[in-house]
């Protein structure tokens, strides 16, 4: 597993994902509105800004490399884990065509999720 163009991916998803999570973080844990009340305008996850974050682009942009990134590394990273193993080696082909099919399935769940968001949901 450590050899080879597919493993520098995974390490370069890996660290993409510590500068798109500590952003994450930032403005939803510890922007100053997040000790206001749920339901006022200045916490991050009250309805208005969660609605107003759907309709900005860069947002929705931010959120498909997010699932894209994530399931790459963490999908990549459990495939490893379960062929490093001599139990399940013979079954390398069948393990990683199924991560395929279920991480491909997934993305385009998120994807078609925040994209749906971003050119349909109106507001209330």
């Amino acid at each position: 597993m450590r050899s080879g163009r597919v493993w520098f991916l995974h390490m370069m998803a890996g660290a993409i994902l510590f500068i798109l999570l500590t952003g994450h973080i930032a403005l939803m844990h510890f922007s100053p509105g997040t000790a206001a009340p749920w339901n006022s305008p200045e916490n991050p996850l009250s309805w208005q800004n969660v609605f107003a974050r759907t309709k900005d682009l860069f947002n929705a942009i931010i959120y498909t490399l997010f699932i894209g990134f994530g399931l790459f590394h963490g999908f990549y990273g459990l495939f490893g884990v379960l062929t490093e193993t001599n139990t399940l080696r013979p079954y390398r082909k069948l393990i990683g065509g199924f991560l395929l099919i279920f991480g491909i399935l997934l993305f385009l769940y998120g994807t078609i999720t925040t994209w749906y968001a971003f050119f349909y949901l109106k507001s209330p």
